[in-house]
């Protein structure tokens, strides 16, 4: 059965570590509640990709986040900004008319790098036994297939009887 170079376990290891090195640091969110909706806004600069920074549950405030500049955006990830005065000042659709009581933060990142490493290390977890069992299973099969060919071989050659020295005497 061929055997996995260990250079090139070394190697993956290291590809791994170095795309969680160099991978960008977790988005962080806060999320505001006025009443029984919610909104997700992205803390920190952001940047001019086509896809919007937010994600928003009502679509209210869908339209809302759109119209927007990236200059009224929060220009820190930091938790600390993340309040229920930080939500009101945003003159959200769905803080219009609430208070300060009316009004609920909280504050969380999605995909860090612990994540990200747990799912890929799953992932290739996953895929290199998938390779190796299917590799062990094509071994099996080709050692199955040479065996029957020589006993179909044998067949053909006809009876096999040993001749003993001990008989011509």
């Amino acid at each position: 059965m061929p055997m996995i170079s260990p250079h090139i376990v070394l190697l993956l290891l290291l590809s791994i570590f170095a795309s969680c090195a160099a991978a960008n640091s977790a988005p962080t969110f806060c999320k505001c509640t006025c009443f029984k909706n919610s909104t997700l806004i992205q803390l920190g600069p952001q940047t001019t990709s086509s896809s919007p920074g937010t994600t928003t549950i009502n679509e209210a405030a869908a339209a809302h986040h759109s119209l927007r500049s990236l200059h009224d955006r929060a220009a820190s990830s930091s938790c600390t900004q993340c309040t229920r005065a930080f939500c009101l000042s945003l003159n959200l659709p769905i803080c219009k008319d609430a208070e300060e009581n009316d009004a609920l933060a909280m504050c969380f990142q999605r995909d860090s790098r612990k994540d990200q490493f747990i799912v890929w290390g799953f992932i290739l977890g996953t895929t290199g036994l998938l390779g190796w069992a299917t590799t062990k299973r094509v071994v099996e099969m080709r050692e199955n297939k040479r065996a029957t060919a020589a006993a179909a071989a044998a067949q053909d050659r006809g009876a096999y009887i040993p001749i003993s020295r001990n008989s011509e005497r």
